[in-house]
This record gives C-alpha cells, sequence and structure tokens, in this order.
C-alpha cells in the first residue's frame, strides 16, 4: 500500500510538472467558453460529447505522453530493475488520471450548472467519468507500451480514436441507428454520459448495458495492459 501512495505522489509530480494539470482544466474551461458563443453546441448532445472527450484526452493522449516522457527521461529503466510491481504501476496511472478527469469534468459541468442553469446527475456523473476513464487510461498505455516515439503514438491514437468515436457519434446525433454499434465499448460510454443531463430517458437495460459491458472490457484491457508492459518494457528493460 505505501508503494502505490508512493507512486501516486510520483504521478501527480509528473502531471504538474508537464503541465498535464493545467491543459486539462483549460481545455474544459475552453469547452463551456465553447458552448456560451456558440448556441448551436449549447445543447445537451454536444454537452455529453464534450463531457466524453475530456477522459478520452486524458486517457488516451496523456497516459501515452507520460509513458514516452518516462522512457525518454530513463525512468522505466530504473523502475524495472526495482521491486515495483506492475499491477502497482498501472493501479497509480489510473488512479491519478481518473482523478484529474473527475476535477475537470466537474469543473465543466458546475460552469454549465452556474451559468447556464443546466441541471446534472452526479451519480451518472461519477460512473461514467470513471469508468470511461479507467477503460480509455488502459487502452491508452497498451497503444503506447508498443511504440518508439511521440510521432508513431499519435498515429496509433487518432486511428483508435476515431474508430471508438465515430460509430456512437452516429447513433446518439440520430443520423444513423445500429444495433452493432452496441459491440463499441464507447457505446456504453455514451450512454452512462446521456444520463448525466437526462437519467430519465435511460431505460434500466441501457445503465445495465453501459455499466456492465464496460467493466467486461476494462477487465480485458487491464490483462492486455498488464501483459504488454511485461513484454514491451519489462523484459525490454523499459
Amino acid at each position: 500500500m505505501s508503494n502505490i501512495k508512493n507512486m501516486l505522489k510520483w504521478e501527480f509530480v509528473l502531471l504538474y510538472r508537464y503541465k498535464i494539470i493545467h491543459i486539462s482544466i483549460l481545455s474544459v474551461v475552453l469547452y463551456f467558453i465553447t458552448t456560451q458563443a456558440i448556441p448551436d453546441m449549447n445543447r445537451p448532445i454536444f454537452h455529453t460529447l464534450l463531457l466524453f472527450f475530456d477522459p478520452a484526452i486524458i486517457g488516451i493522449m496523456f497516459v501515452g505522453a507520460l509513458v514516452l516522457f518516462e522512457k525518454s527521461e530513463n525512468v522505466l529503466q530504473a523502475l524495472v530493475i526495482t521491486p515495483m510491481k506492475v499491477d502497482d504501476y498501472l493501479t497509480s496511472k489510473i488512479t491519478s488520471l481518473t482523478i484529474l478527469s473527475i476535477i475537470s469534468a466537474t469543473i465543466f459541468i458546475v460552469l454549465l450548472n452556474v451559468f447556464g442553469g443546466i441541471d446534472f446527475n452526479i451519480l451518472f456523473l461519477v460512473l461514467s467519468i470513471i469508468i470511461t476513464s479507467v477503460l480509455l487510461i488502459l487502452l491508452g498505455f497498451i497503444l503506447v507500451s508498443r511504440v518508439k516515439s511521440i510521432n508513431e503514438y499519435l498515429l496509433a491514437m487518432v486511428v483508435t480514436f476515431l474508430g471508438l468515436l465515430f460509430p456512437p457519434m452516429l447513433q446518439l446525433s440520430g443520423l444513423y441507428e445500429n444495433v452493432v454499434f452496441y459491440l463499441w465499448p464507447t457505446q456504453a460510454s455514451f450512454i452512462l454520459f446521456t444520463g448525466v443531463f437526462n437519467p430519465a430517458s435511460l431505460e434500466l437495460w441501457e445503465i445495465a448495458y453501459g455499466l456492465g459491458y464496460q467493466l467486461i472490457w476494462i477487465g480485458l484491457l487491464y490483462f492486455l495492459a498488464r501483459k504488454a508492459f511485461h513484454k514491451h518494457i519489462v523484459l525490454k528493460g523499459g
């Protein structure tokens, strides 16, 4: 437990040092300003989309940046020769970035509530942010463990992000609906995020699907992330 505690402290030092905390908070403030400046974007569908973007950016982009920074500064090389456990490393990354996602999303929601009079459901907010953040952090870690440069990672991240985002967006917007889209883990995310602003619109099966399906994916991705860390980082000395 003390090992995880120390690693968590280090994670927040990194988040502050690399300005990730600053960027995250600034981004949600910009999201809010955008919704107020463009009336067509000040609607639940865009609020839902912007809420998803925040843990997505923190999860996929920032975890990649952190791991690549650690590689370039030989931090991982030092870590792999210590008694550090893979589970501790993953847990510290997941916990720190998820806390940051919750903080930044809460700022966005509070701004919408105070200045826009938009009500929200705190339970759906916390659940959707936590589950989506953990899912995308693990996915980002799997991607970054296999690349050597920021350019490689950006390419992999963009392709993956578009693949995860496009089908659920079609479903959310109503432009094209297909039951196949429910195979996407991010479809479950969007359903839960919809509950942040309109929980009464969700049926019980949708809530169960949103939670259960993502938990299954989190379990699978955790297994793959752990395996990727051991194969691509530990065995290669960082």
